[in-house]
């Protein structure tokens, strides 16, 4: 995921093959809102990231990873259970919410084949695995499909969304505990360079750079070792400052 805010650009890079599956998770699911605002007017975003989705849980065993993330989180929040500092309401209700998503995630192939079962769904798909541009001269069903009123056609986007929408829930749910969970930290580089080990295991590294600076971060690694390379917009002047480069960085473990 990549956030701005009026200051920084936040660029954050998985360090575990997972995690890169709940960013990519995370960022169709944002698409998939985002493209039924404009849905009267371009149909095609919203059915590209419905089946991005899709095809992606299908690919990947989902289920079982995150049910096991989601239980480490619940045995680590546990423990604070009897700190006194705690506010233990909260605590609960995050410990419950963590329960619920558990339990939902084991009905991620049930509604998977509701989403493959459904007519419409599985007549245009295949079209749209296809690079290139479709159009509706090759898929008259959907033509006929999108001829019905405005209220029927966000009724059932409405339906195929909240199929999946456990699913949002138990990633959002996760990557929020990650988040949160990691500290920035200042740092000053003089050659626009970052080599870096760690004995602790890590899950996602996040950077927050200075809109001001003109550059962004060129990532690599695994869970106990990674490289930040600070680079210039391609095509910008290359006379862009690659030296005394301030930002930070949250380390984020499992």
């Amino acid at each position: 995921m990549t956030s701005t805010d009026n200051d920084n650009i936040l660029y954050e890079y998985p360090l575990q093959e997972r995690m890169r599956t709940y960013l990519r998770l995370e960022h169709g699911f944002e698409q998939l809102k985002a493209s039924r605002v404009c849905f009267d007017e371009q149909a095609e975003p919203f059915f590209n990231a419905l089946f991005a989705v899709t095809e992606l849980l299908e690919r990947c065993d989902i289920r079982t990873e995150l049910t096991k993330d989601l239980e480490l989180d619940k045995q680590r929040l546990q423990k604070w259970e009897e700190h006194p500092d705690v506010d233990r309401d909260a605590l609960r209700r995050t410990i419950n919410e963590i329960e619920h998503c558990i339990n939902t995630l084991q009905d991620i192939p049930k509604y998977l084949r509701q989403l493959k079962d459904d007519a419409l769904l599985t007549s245009i798909r295949q079209r749209f695995s296809q690079p290139g541009m479709s159009g509706l001269f090759e898929l008259p069903q959907l033509h006929l499909w999108l001829s019905q009123s405005a209220e029927e056609k966000q009724q059932q986007c409405e339906r195929w969304s909240q199929t999946l929408a456990f699913v949002e829930l138990a990633i959002t749910l996760k990557l929020t505990l990650l988040r949160e969970q990691s500290v920035f930290a200042p740092i000053q580089l003089q050659n626009g360079f970052l080599q870096e080990s760690s004995e602790q295991l890590l899950a996602m590294l996040r950077i927050k750079v200075p809109r001001s600076a003109k550059i962004y971060p060129v990532i690599s690694g695994h869970r106990q070792r990674f490289t930040v390379r600070f680079m210039p917009l391609p095509g910008e002047s290359k006379e862009t400052s690659l030296h005394d480069i301030e930002f930070e960085l949250a380390r984020c473990s499992p």
